[in-house]
């Protein structure tokens, strides 16, 4: 895996990103470019959906692509990072994943993993890569239910030996960039375009998978979902779009820097 740091911070802005008018959805993802060592490009898993009561066949693909192209106006409007062309998507077979520092994966309530991809992304974060998994929900604080286990289920395909640990308040993943305070930050799933699911404050809960050395490999955002943050950014989400770009500019600036 090659990349190098660039110099991360500037005066922040203060402000909630833009919302730029986004280019017609692609019928297709764009075919992905290999990264040079100089830039952050945001990467976005493909893969094929579980299909359990009702068929998810493109779950991997929601928010796409406005979520993403408001995530990098953001980068660049509020960080010192450098962009390095637009948005990609690629599956985790891919050795084009050793390029790139980060991935995201969404919805993985409905994820399946084949053993090909277990063994690549095993080696992707063993090799220094990070992973957001985002935009999933069952029933709240304390209480898993069918997606919860089957990210869990694929999560341990890869880690066996690791359990996913809470992220608390007082962990640096909050405070690396912003200040955040995951207690009392807003879950888009409690509201939206397609009605709330009721969760309070408390309901949105975080986790992160760990390495031997004490390295975050994976951050996990359950009851939550950042990305439909990114992708309302002024629409119906207010303050909960602020928290989820400054959320994922957190995940990223984290994962460079660590």
């Amino acid at each position: 895996m090659r990349w190098t740091i660039p110099l991360l911070i500037i005066l922040l802005l203060g402000a909630t990103p833009a919302d730029p008018d986004p280019p017609a959805r692609p019928s297709s993802p764009e075919p992905a470019l290999g990264s040079d060592d100089y830039g952050f490009r945001f990467v976005r898993v493909q893969y094929t959906s579980h299909s359990s009561g009702w068929r998810r066949g493109n779950a991997w693909a929601t928010d796409y692509p406005r979520a993403e192209q408001h995530l990098h106006e953001a980068i660049k409007r509020t960080t010192g990072l450098q962009i390095d062309g637009p948005p990609i998507v690629l599956r985790l077979t891919d050795d084009r994943i050793f390029e790139h520092p980060v991935l995201y994966l969404t919805e993985p309530g409905y994820w399946a993993t084949n053993e090909a991809e277990v063994e690549n992304l095993r080696k992707y974060l063993a090799r220094g890569g990070f992973l957001i998994i985002d935009d999933f929900h069952d029933y709240g604080r304390g209480q898993v239910g069918p997606q919860w286990n089957n990210m869990y289920r694929n999560i341990k395909r890869v880690f066996p030996d690791r359990e996913p640990v809470e992220l608390t308040a007082d962990h640096p993943i909050w405070s690396v960039y912003y200040d955040i305070d995951p207690d009392a930050a807003i879950s888009t799933k409690n509201s939206g375009r397609w009605g709330g699911m009721g969760f309070g404050p408390r309901d949105d809960v975080y986790y992160g998978i760990f390495d031997d050395s004490g390295r975050m490999v994976v951050a996990i955002c359950y009851n939550q979902d950042i990305g439909d943050g990114w992708e309302w950014p002024d629409r119906n989400l207010a303050d909960a779009s602020t928290a989820s770009f400054q959320m994922a500019i957190n995940f990223i600036i984290y994962a460079l820097s660590h």
